[in-house]
C-alpha cells in the first residue's frame, strides 16, 4: 500500500486528475436500504460532489443542524473541455445556492437557522476551477464516531432516492478509510476549488454580477490573475460527450466565451486569466445582458408612473423608506473605510449626484415647463458627469442607486454612446435614466458635443443622461461643464489596497441586499408635487438641483434613527454651486498666471508676465506653452483677436468675474 501512495496527485496538470487509480482494499460486512438516518447523528459533514441538487443540500442543512459543513462542487458537465463552460457552471451554482439558502423567512424557524449559519462561515462552499472531478465522497464526524460514504450516487435527490442505480459504500471508524478519502477531499478543496461567497441576502437575477463568479473574483484579486485547468485533446484520446447542462450555463456560455475570445490553455491545459480579462468579460455581459432583457421605460400616466407598461406605484411605508435611510447613511459612512483624500468632499459630492438622479424622472417636466415660460437655462441638467480618479466608487454608486430605485442596475454599452444611438434611447427610454460606465475619453470628445449642446427634444417624455469617466479637471469645455452636472473627485482607494476594497465590495453587496425602492417611492411622490407647483411660476427658473436636495433632506431628517444626527454631506445645494467647482482647476491656475508680483508696465510684457492694455489683460507665454496655456483657459475669457502665438489677450471684466477678484498690478492703489 505504502508503495503506491506516491502516486497519489502526482499529475503537475491537475489535481483532480491523477496520473494513477488508487485501489482502496475493503470487505463488505453487510448491505442496507439507504435512509436519511445515515446522516444523522453528526456534527460535521465534508461533501465532494460533481452533479448535485442544491435544494436536497438546503434540506440536509435545516434538519439535520450540522455545526460545520463544507461542500465542493465538482463539475455537472464534468468532461467538457471548454473555460466557458467551468466559469458558467460557476456562476449558475452561486446563482442558485443564494436562491435556495437565503430566501426566505429571514427571522425565525429552518431558513433563518441556515441563513445565521451562512453569515456565521458554519456553512462553506467551493467549486471548482479544474474540469475533471469524478469523486463524490461524503464525510461525517462527531466526538462519538466517523462515516465516509463513497460511490457513485452524487448529492442530489435522485441519487439518494433509489429510483436510478447507484453504487454507495459507508466505512464506519474505519481508520485507513478515513485517511485516504479526507486526503482526497482536502486536495481537491485546497488546490482546486474557489470559494463561493455568498450575499447576506438573495439577489435578483438581474443583481448576479458576472465580476462575482468566483475564479474571476480572484483573478481580479490577485495580480497574477488565477488559472483554469482545461483539458488538452493532446492529453487524452477519449472521445468526450458533454451531458446536458442546465439552461442557465447555456445562457451565460456565450457572453464569457466572447470575453475569453483569443485565450487558449498552454500544452498543460492551464488557461491564464488576467485582471483585465475579468474587465472585458464585465463590459460584454453586461452590455448583452441588457440588450436581451426587455426595454425598460418608465412614463407618466397623471399622478403615477408605469414601468415597462406595469403600475409604478408611489405608495411606501414610513418604515420602509427609515430601513432605507439607514442602508444609505452606512453606505455613504463606508467611504471613511479605506479611501484616501477628501472624504467629507467626495460625500457631499456623491449625495450631490444622488439628488439628481433620483430627480432624474421628473427633469423633462421642468425643461418642458421652463421652454413654454420663455424661461429656459441650465438650471435643469439632462447631463450628469461622474469622474475623475480610478477606484474613488463611481460605479458602485451608480448601480447602489439604480437598485434602489428600480430593484437593480442597468448599464448601457459605452459602445452605443454616439448621437445616434443616444437619441434612440431618448425615444426609447422616456423617462427611465440611462446610465453609461467608464465612457473613454476619446469616445466622450467625438460624440459628446452635439447631444449635449443640442436642446431640440421632439418628445414629451425623455430621460436624463449619467456618465461615470476616468478623467482629469481639465477634460471637458465650458459649453459642455455648464449645460451639465459635473462631479469630479480624486478621493479613491489606493490601487494596491486590494483587502480594503473586496471589504468594501462585500459592505455594498449586503447594503443593497438590504435597501429596498421605497425612500425613492417617497421621493418621487413629494417631488412630484413639488415640481407641478414649480412648473406654474412662469417667470422663474427653477433650480432642479436645489429642489431635489430640498426635498431628499427633508425625508432624511424624517426618516434618520431617532438618535442620529445627519452628517454634513446632507445638506440642500445649488446646481451653480457644483458648476462652479468644476472650475475650481481653471480658476486656481488662471490666478496663479495673474499673481500682481508678474505685472509688468511693458505693453508686451516678458515670458511668464502680464499687463493691461485697456481693457485687456495681455499675457505672455512661451511659443511652446500656448497652445496648452490657452486650452487651460476658458475660452469666454479670452478676446481671439488680440491674441497671437506667444501673447494671450484676456477681456478684463470677465476674467476679474471669474477669479472674484480685481486684476490690478501690487502698487495699484499708491
Amino acid at each position: 500500500m505504502a508503495d503506491h501512495q506516491s502516486l497519489l496527485f502526482e499529475d503537475a496538470e491537475s489535481v483532480t486528475r491523477r496520473s494513477a487509480l488508487n485501489v482502496v482494499h475493503a470487505s463488505a460486512a453487510s448491505v442496507a436500504a439507504f435512509g436519511p438516518d445515515y446522516f444523522a447523528g453528526f456534527e460535521s459533514m465534508r461533501a465532494l460532489t460533481y452533479s448535485t441538487s442544491i435544494p436536497m443540500i438546503a434540506g440536509l442543512l435545516s434538519e439535520h443542524h450540522f455545526a460545520d459543513f463544507e461542500c465542493v462542487f465538482g463539475h455537472g458537465g464534468i468532461l467538457s473541455r471548454e473555460a466557458e463552460e467551468i466559469l458558467a457552471f460557476q456562476y449558475a451554482v452561486r446563482e442558485k445556492l443564494a436562491d435556495c439558502l437565503l430566501a426566505g423567512n429571514r427571522g425565525a424557524g429552518p431558513q433563518a437557522d441556515v441563513q445565521r449559519r451562512v453569515a456565521n462561515d458554519e456553512v462553506r462552499f467551493f467549486v471548482v476551477k479544474d474540469a475533471i472531478a469524478h469523486a463524490k465522497i461524503y464525510l461525517l464526524a462527531s466526538a462519538e464516531k466517523r462515516r465516509v460514504m463513497v460511490g457513485s450516487a452524487n448529492l442530489s435527490e435522485r441519487a439518494f432516492s433509489g429510483r436510478q442505480a447507484e453504487t454507495l459504500v459507508v466505512f464506519d471508524d474505519d481508520e485507513v478509510a478515513w485517511e485516504h478519502y479526507s486526503r482526497q477531499y482536502e486536495a481537491v478543496r485546497d488546490a482546486a476549488t474557489n470559494r463561493v461567497p455568498l450575499p447576506q441576502a438573495p439577489l435578483p437575477k438581474e443583481q448576479v454580477r458576472v465580476e462575482e463568479v468566483p475564479a474571476l473574483a480572484e483573478a481580479e484579486t490577485h495580480p497574477d490573475g488565477t488559472t483554469l485547468f482545461v483539458p488538452n485533446p493532446a492529453l487524452d484520446e477519449e472521445t468526450y460527450s458533454v451531458p446536458a447542462v442546465t439552461t442557465r450555463i447555456e445562457a451565460i456560455k456565450p457572453l464569457l466565451r466572447r470575453g475569453l475570445a483569443g485565450l487558449r490553455p498552454d500544452r498543460g491545459g492551464r488557461l491564464r486569466i488576467a485582471p483585465k480579462v475579468v474587465k472585458e468579460i464585465v463590459r460584454i455581459t453586461r452590455s448583452r445582458e441588457a440588450e436581451a432583457a426587455p426595454p425598460t421605460y418608465l412614463t407618466r400616466t397623471g399622478d403615477g408612473f408605469t414601468l415597462s407598461g406595469q403600475d409604478f406605484t408611489l405608495a411606501a411605508s414610513e418604515d420602509d423608506a427609515r430601513a432605507d435611510v439607514a442602508c444609505w447613511l452606512e453606505f455613504f459612512d463606508n467611504y471613511h473605510n479605506g479611501f484616501v483624500g477628501d472624504v467629507p468632499r467626495l460625500q457631499r459630492d456623491y449625495f450631490t449626484f444622488m439628488c439628481w438622479f433620483y430627480f432624474a424622472p421628473l427633469m423633462c417636466d421642468l425643461r418642458n415647463a421652463a421652454l413654454r415660460n420663455n424661461a429656459f437655462s441650465f438650471d435643469q441638467p439632462l447631463f450628469a458627469v461622474l469622474y475623475g480618479s480610478s477606484n474613488c466608487g463611481k460605479t458602485s454608486l451608480v448601480e447602489t442607486l439604480m437598485a434602489s430605485m428600480f430593484s437593480h442596475p442597468r448599464i448601457v454599452d459605452s459602445q452605443d454612446f454616439t448621437p445616434g444611438k443616444l437619441r434612440g434611447l431618448q425615444q426609447a427610454y422616456k423617462r427611465f435614466p440611462v446610465v453609461f460606465d467608464d465612457i473613454t475619453r476619446d469616445r466622450f470628445s467625438r460624440h459628446a458635443d452635439e447631444i449635449i449642446k443640442d436642446e431640440t427634444i421632439p418628445y414629451r417624455e425623455y430621460p436624463c443622461f449619467a456618465l461615470s469617466m476616468n478623467a482629469d479637471a481639465r477634460s471637458f469645455k465650458p459649453e459642455i461643464v455648464k449645460r451639465c452636472l459635473m462631479i469630479y473627485t480624486r478621493t479613491a482607494l489606493p490601487g494596491d489596497n486590494t483587502l480594503a476594497r473586496r471589504r468594501l465590495q462585500r459592505s455594498v453587496a449586503a447594503i443593497r441586499g438590504r435597501m429596498g425602492t421605497a425612500l425613492f417611492r417617497m421621493f418621487l411622490r413629494e417631488a412630484m408635487a413639488a415640481v407641478d407647483d414649480a412648473s406654474h411660476d412662469q417667470d422663474v427658473a427653477v433650480d432642479a438641483l436645489n429642489l431635489a436636495s430640498d426635498v431628499l433632506c427633508g425625508l432624511f431628517e424624517r426618516l434618520k434613527p431617532a438618535d442620529a444626527r445627519l452628517p454634513g454631506w446632507c445638506e440642500p445645494m445649488t446646481l451653480a454651486e457644483y458648476q462652479q467647482r468644476a472650475f475650481e482647476r481653471p480658476r486656481r491656475y488662471l490666478s496663479t498666471l495673474l499673481e500682481p508680483a508678474r505685472y509688468s508696465r511693458a505693453h508686451r510684457p516678458p515670458e511668464g508676465c502680464w499687463s493691461i492694455v485697456g481693457d485687456k489683460v495681455i499675457v505672455s507665454v512661451a511659443s511652446i506653452e500656448f497652445a496648452r496655456t490657452r486650452a487651460d483657459i476658458p475660452d469666454w475669457l479670452l478676446d481671439d483677436a488680440g491674441s497671437a502665438s506667444g501673447k494671450i489677450a484676456l477681456i478684463r471684466e470677465l476674467t476679474e468675474d471669474f477669479l472674484g477678484r480685481s486684476v490690478r498690478p501690487r502698487w495699484w492703489r499708491r
